[in-house]
């Protein structure tokens, strides 16, 4: 009995009428208004950090970085060469994320807990952010690209899967002690619905499945892993060889798949 290869190249034609598509966010959107509604960001926020610190800081540190803007788009660069569908829907979709966060951190100027919470209350894990809160752009992130695998692989139970996984990274920002509840189910929201969306856009606009296309998507996944390579200490220096573990593996397939586009243009 053969084995389902779950990459094999197929469409993936989505509407908005597909209900799979709004369970996630309409989740988030849930969970946050029973949060406001309860008063109670500040009372998870404290008892999931501390939960947090009875796990190991090096844990944390490691699931956090996976939720880094470079390490989420480099997680999907070796698909390029056999799903450049997929990458071209998370390049639009990670278009709409970054206006997602970045929209509402400066307008909405939420404090991050380290500004709020006593020092002796708070269990914080490398930078102490004090500033852009809502959302969670680590959230954000990780839950767009899960969103984007969940969307294309069609399968019930991965994704449930792929989202309890996004939603332990986002967990990772509570328990590193820079991020509310709030912000996480922020992102998560944010992020599944830009991945739904550039998607949708993806499907009606082609042109990165066109040779230019293909050809820039990878040299922009070769240039985010080898940033995620070279990059600067994160502030987590107990993630740094899974930093650069994912970026050599990753970069490997990105730099194939160039050269072999390379070689067919010559011929």
């Amino acid at each position: 009995m053969s084995g389902v290869n779950f990459l094999a190249p197929a469409p993936c034609r989505i509407t908005w009428r597909e209900p799979r598509i709004w369970l996630v966010p309409a989740l988030a959107l849930a969970a946050m208004a029973l949060l406001l509604a309860s008063g109670s960001n500040l009372s998870l926020f404290l008892f999931l950090n501390g939960l947090g610190a009875l796990a190991s800081d090096t844990l944390w540190q490691n699931l956090t970085v996976l939720g880094g803007t470079l390490a989420g788009l480099t997680l999907l660069a070796p698909l390029i060469g056999r799903r450049p569908d997929i990458i071209w829907s998370l390049a639009l979709a990670a278009i709409l994320a970054t206006l997602w966060v970045h929209g509402l951190k400066d307008p909405v100027g939420v404090l991050r807990p380290p500004a709020v919470i006593p020092p002796e209350l708070l269990h914080v894990i490398g930078p102490a952010h004090r500033f852009g809160s809502f959302p969670s752009g680590h959230a954000t992130t990780i839950f767009t690209v899960a969103g984007i695998l969940s969307l294309y692989l069609r399968r019930g139970s991965l994704t449930w899967l792929l989202a309890a996984a996004a939603l332990l990274i986002g967990l990772s920002r509570i328990a590193v002690g820079v991020h509310w509840p709030l912000d996480v189910l922020g992102g998560a929201f944010g992020g599944w619905l830009s991945a739904v969306s550039g998607t949708l856009l993806a499907q009606r606009w082609r042109w990165g499945l066109s040779r230019a296309g293909k050809s820039l998507l990878g040299m922009a996944l070769a240039a985010c892993a080898l940033a995620l390579l070279i990059s600067p200490d994160t502030g987590y220096p107990e993630a740094v060889t899974l930093q650069r573990g994912l970026a050599l593996v990753c970069l490997l397939p990105v730099l194939q798949f160039a050269i072999t586009q390379k070689w067919r243009k010559a011929v």
